[in-house]
């Protein structure tokens, strides 16, 4: 690698992601690349896996965003309703998919959150973590006794213990 190419990409006015881009194209680890900008491996990492995820995401494998971003469209082409509750759902090249606003707004999810799945033979089912939840509370129902804390039955055991190898230590 021409360390005069390495230089010149360096000193320019570009952005760091666009720094990031022209070293890569002209062959050079990322490794080197973080080095080279005073930037974290990671950093390096993430644009470039961003920019090869956009462009594998796009019409053609050619990028229409830099950015993740997918607009309206794209959702439309992933999520399909076919009424009834029952949706058609393109699962993306890296196993993904995008949850319908529907199953969103009734699992409570709102910029972000968590959603429990279960395998069940050729049924794959998810469930809101409230829902979870409940299923659990459910399934230590019989082991729990009122008035009783099992955090401080736990604390009290470790304290003793800590007591004995004190003595014992």
């Amino acid at each position: 690698m021409d360390s005069g190419v390495v230089a010149g990409i360096v000193g320019s006015d570009m952005t760091v992601s666009d720094k990031i881009r022209a070293l890569n194209a002209e062959g050079c680890p990322r490794a080197d690349i973080a080095r080279a900008l005073g930037k974290r491996y990671q950093h390096v990492r993430n644009v470039l896996e961003a920019d090869k995820l956009s462009r594998a995401q796009a019409p053609g494998g050619v990028a229409e965003r830099s950015s993740g971003f997918r607009g309206p469209r794209q959702l439309e082409r992933e999520v399909e309703d076919r009424g009834g509750g029952a949706y058609r759902l393109v699962v993306r090249d890296d196993g993904s998919v995008v949850l319908p606003p529907a199953v969103c707004e009734a699992f409570g999810l709102r910029g972000g959150g968590v959603v429990l799945a279960r395998l069940e033979g050729d049924e794959f089912k998810l469930h809101s973590a409230e829902t979870g939840l409940r299923r659990a509370r459910a399934l230590l129902a019989p082991y729990l006794r009122a008035g009783v804390s099992w955090a401080d039955g736990l604390i009290a055991d470790r304290r003793e213990e800590q007591a004995r190898d004190d003595r014992d230590g």
